[in-house]
């Protein structure tokens, strides 16, 4: 993955460094420094507890169920602006 210029979306890549240039900074208000990491909690029936990233378009299977089957998942990482409450998402390869 080569870097990309500063005004573009940053690359996150697979270390630390990468999340700590994904929360410096919100992409709503500007702030510096204030975006805080969470997650975002699911509590759907046989839920594990936490959002996952499926790949693909939403597609309604067979009794209303989704067809997303052997569909690849990543986890969600979510980061909260301080100043604004906007959230920033990014999907997290394993």
């Amino acid at each position: 993955m080569t870097d990309r210029p500063t005004d573009g979306p940053l690359p996150l890549g697979g270390g630390p460094s990468g999340w700590e240039r994904a929360r410096s900074r919100c992409t709503a208000c500007g702030s510096e420094g204030l975006l805080d990491e969470g997650f975002l909690e699911d509590t759907g029936e046989a839920a594990k507890g936490y959002v996952r990233w499926v790949q693909g378009a939403r597609d309604t299977g067979f009794l209303g169920g989704f067809a997303s089957m052997g569909s690849p998942r990543l986890l969600v990482r979510a980061f909260r602006c301080r100043e604004c409450n906007h959230l920033e998402l990014f999907a997290e390869a394993r």
